[in-house]
């Protein structure tokens, strides 16, 4: 065994990855005939891909910006995944998370989080750890409410809440005010809150396959909205407030129960917009 300052040191300077630093833990490992490789098997599990990782594949591992842990069939964060402090896209899709591993609240540099395909039911009501987070991806797990934690995303931009249970959305919602794209594909809607009138910066908006009869009348604040989803929604009307789309590029309004009359309307009140019924423009 080797003294406990000792380990931790050369691990530092080894998580560092700078290179000066990386050639000094080697000289001073052959100098205290240290096994290196040894010192950084707890780390082995990090590596799914390598069967006999070498020196590099940790520095790799702990210098990367984007890793890839998806399809590992995780229940929980392995051991030293906390040490993985340059990450700043983190793949996590496609395992068996039931709620969030509180390890992944110490890594600073995450902006994108994919947790798409796991078994989520809620997450922990304080998510300020995330609050710098950009992109957040959480389509087909179990939500039947949107969990009030994601209140502290404020510098979201991305959020994907595709094919979840859920029936509305909260009013805090309005905090997510630099939002450019949001999913919400195949739940349950019926509701959606006026508050999403502060959402300025949203480009695309994707409610297909919900249950949704009708729109707020905020839609019409959403001045940066260039997409707009519909598709199977049992809506007969839109409200006035769509006219003010003015960077509206795209309606889809497929096996939307739109009369006539009301398809007349929305050429009217959107000119320069492309309006697709049955995946045909109107016009």
């Amino acid at each position: 065994m080797y003294p406990l300052d000792l380990e931790s040191h050369l691990l530092a300077l080894i998580r560092s990855g700078q290179t000066n630093n990386v050639l000094l833990a080697q000289e001073l490992a052959r100098g205290m005939r240290v096994d290196l490789l040894h010192l950084l098997q707890p780390y082995q599990p990090l590596l799914w891909q390598s069967d006999a990782p070498v020196l590099e594949d940790y520095v790799a591992l702990f210098t990367s910006a984007s890793l890839d842990f998806s399809y590992q069939n995780y229940e929980q964060l392995p051991v030293g995944f906390q040490d993985l402090q340059r990450v700043q896209q983190l793949d996590l899709s496609n395992n068996r998370f039931t709620s969030v591993d509180p390890l992944l609240f110490e890594l600073n540099s995450l902006t994108t989080l994919n947790l798409n395909k796991n078994k989520l039911t809620q997450l922990p009501a304080d998510l300020t750890p995330w609050q710098f987070l950009q992109s957040i991806h959480l389509a087909d797990n179990q939500f039947q409410q949107l969990p009030k934690g994601l209140a502290a995303l404020t510098a979201v931009t991305v959020v994907d809440l595709s094919r979840n249970r859920l029936k509305s959305l909260p009013s805090f919602v309005q905090q997510w005010q630099k939002l450019v794209s949001l999913f919400l594909v195949r739940n349950s809607l019926y509701y959606l809150p006026e508050e999403i009138g502060h959402w300025q910066q949203l480009e695309w908006l994707d409610l297909s396959y919900n249950q949704l009869q009708e729109l707020p009348e905020s839609l019409g604040q959403l001045k940066s909205l260039r997409r707009l989803d519909l598709t199977d929604n049992p809506i007969e009307h839109l409200p006035d407030s769509v006219g003010q789309l003015t960077q509206l590029e795209e309606l889809i309004v497929h096996n939307v129960p739109l009369s006539q009359r009301e398809r007349r309307r929305l050429e009217q009140l959107l000119p320069h917009a492309k309006i697709k019924v049955n995946f045909d423009y109107l016009f």
